[in-house]
């Protein structure tokens, strides 16, 4: 599975990628965007697993739901608005705990993780400072 996470301007702007992905976007290959990605939130900000990934928002589908080998959701602002805010101190902080989660087998690597978290930082900012929404491009 890639997971592929992009910045766009609006739901109709980022499911036109589903086909080919998001070439030429700005971009960084990351972890899946629901299970990953809740833990990483939950982690971040304190808040409830289940809390987070039972909201209606959390990687809601914008894509077309017959597309088989690709689809495209959006990631609320509230998990970019607290990607962006983290620090490289907090994110070393969670990427332990982060790697030793059920989704990485137990088994993560955290300075091969820390790297990716810092880039993925990086973009949650970027689309924070563009009035822009990050997604996640999904693909078989």
């Amino acid at each position: 599975m890639i997971n592929t996470y992009f910045i766009a301007s609006s739901h109709e702007a980022a499911a036109a990628v589903v086909g080919e992905g998001p070439a030429g976007l700005p971009a960084v290959d990351a972890v899946d965007a629901t299970v990953q990605a809740g833990t990483l939130l939950a982690l971040l900000t304190g808040r409830d697993y289940d809390e987070i990934v039972s909201d209606r928002s959390w990687a809601r589908l914008v894509s077309d739901p017959d597309d088989e080998s690709a689809w495209v959701v959006s990631m609320p602002d509230s998990f970019t608005s607290a990607l962006a805010a983290a620090s490289d101190e907090e994110l070393a902080e969670v990427v332990g705990p982060w790697s030793q989660t059920e989704e990485f087998w137990g088994s993560g690597d955290p300075e091969q993780l820390l790297p990716m978290l810092r880039e993925w930082r990086d973009l949650a900012r970027r689309a924070a400072d563009e009035g822009a929404a990050l997604y996640c491009w999904m693909a078989l």
